[in-house]
């Protein structure tokens, strides 16, 4: 009986030195099996090509159960190079089969994926847009979008908004640029939606994608009528920080809603609107509502001057805590050395770490760069990061506390050597690039990767 063919001269001249220890019928025989393994890995390139072949033909079934499998196996595989396939798809006659392909498309996170997605933010079903908008965030903010099919496909964007106080986390990186298609689509739904959450929802990515063209149309979203355009405009302005759109909000101040009052109130702040602080003043005076006190006392801690010092003062020791951060932040602005025994003396006797914090911030401020190691702890704490990295950004565009933070880059906690090149990728110089530039071999592969993406934003802005 034979095991194989007569073998071919390659074959052969594997076969000698087998034979020649022996066991030629053995070592016959792993020849056949090593040649079988061969034609089989040859079998599976074409295979493959088979089973793509075979999807894209399913693509065209007049089933809609095929069709929308088959979207969900090709978004399943990954690859990129099949975003034109899908693209017609997302004008299928059936709504779960355009869900699906929305999905896929994000999936696949493809630069060529955001003309499609731009069409379905036209769709006829709400679902499907809000996917689309959250799936083009997703690509300028990877992670924006949970990418699982089925009940664990979903946006987390609520989710990331509330896990973090300041206004900056949720937004993507400052050198990217919006792709026109996108931009122009949603400069259009903004506004021409036909419905109030899909604008609102558009409002919040431009936000998110920091766009400043649609700054017009943001202003336009905030005088409707509806809530929840109106909070996600004056959000998405805070986030863009044009300080001319400002002005064209402050009527929102006396809006009768608590909610819109208060973020009418931060953007006010965050946009220097000097002209408002009249009107914060009163609001902080009047109101009964202590959220809206807050807010009101916040955003004059943006714009600190003497005439508001000694409402920082007085507030400095209100049993309010939501109170007593602002006036610490804004004695810390004003930078006035007659206040720095006042705000010594409260960090003294505070016990909440918040407010504790924010007087640090008012200490570091003022010189005393011991200060920054403590807030620089507080980024080892996941309650408080939040808090804490919007302040050392601030901070950090004075030299004296970069210089200080870079000691921090070789720190042993992970969080914190993150934190601080997201922070030097803020407010960093060209100095901050060579410190950052260590780290590119960091045993830790994030913080590796936060170096390298806070030397690619400071390289952005020509440094």
């Amino acid at each position: 009986m034979r095991f194989c063919p007569e073998p071919s001269p390659v074959r052969g001249s594997l076969r000698g030195p087998l034979q020649a220890g022996g066991g030629g019928r053995r070592s016959t025989a792993i020849l056949v099996w090593l040649e079988a393994c061969a034609a089989v890995c040859c079998l599976f390139p074409a295979a493959a090509w088979g089973l793509q072949t075979g999807l894209e033909q399913q693509l065209q079934d007049p089933d809609a159960q095929v069709r929308e499998r088959a979207v969900k196996e090709i978004g399943e595989q990954g690859n990129p190079a099949y975003v034109a396939t899908l693209a017609p798809l997302v004008q299928d006659s059936e709504e779960r089969v355009r869900m699906t392909v929305v999905r896929s498309l994000i999936r696949l996170g493809s630069p060529a994926s955001l003309a499609p997605l731009s069409l379905a933010v036209r769709d006829g079903i709400p679902e499907v847009r809000y996917l689309a908008i959250d799936g083009i965030v997703n690509f300028y903010l990877p992670g924006y979008v949970d990418t699982g099919f089925g009940g664990f496909f979903r946006s987390v964007s609520k989710r990331v908004e509330g896990m973090f106080s300041d206004v900056d986390t949720v937004v993507a990186d400052p050198d990217i640029d919006v792709d026109p298609e996108v931009l122009r689509v949603f400069r259009q739904s903004v506004t021409g939606a036909p419905d109030m959450q899909t604008r609102a929802r558009v409002a919040r990515a431009l936000g998110i994608l920091r766009v400043r063209e649609a700054i017009p149309d943001l202003v336009e979203a905030a005088f409707s009528n509806n809530t929840d355009l109106i909070l996600e405009a004056l959000r998405s302005l805070q986030k863009i920080k044009d300080l001319s759109a400002g002005p064209r909000v402050a009527f929102l101040l006396m809006y009768p809603q608590k909610d819109v009052q208060i973020q009418a109130a931060l953007t006010l702040g965050l946009l220097r609107v000097e002209e408002a602080i009249g009107d914060l003043r009163v609001t902080l005076e009047t109101s009964e509502d202590d959220d809206v006190r807050s807010a009101a006392l916040d955003a004059l801690a943006f714009m600190p001057n003497e005439s508001t010092a000694l409402l920082f003062m007085r507030h400095l020791m209100d049993r309010e805590k939501k109170l007593r951060i602002p006036a610490a932040l804004g004695l810390g602005r004003l930078k006035n050395p007659e206040h720095l025994s006042h705000i010594e003396q409260a960090r003294e006797r505070e016990r909440d770490a918040s407010v504790r914090l924010a007087l640090d911030f008012a200490l570091v401020s003022h010189g005393r760069l011991e200060y920054v190691n403590e807030i620089v702890s507080e980024l080892e704490s996941r309650a408080r990061r939040g808090e804490a990295r919007p302040y050392l950004i601030e901070l950090a565009r004075e030299s004296p506390v970069r210089d200080t933070l870079y000691a921090h880059l070789y720190s042993r906690n992970t969080e914190v050597r993150k934190n601080i090149c997201v922070v030097l990728g803020a407010s960093g110089d060209s100095n901050s690039i060579v410190q950052l530039d260590n780290l590119l071999r960091d045993r830790d592969a994030e913080v590796a990767l936060e170096a390298s993406r806070a030397i690619r934003i400071l390289r952005s802005r020509g440094l």
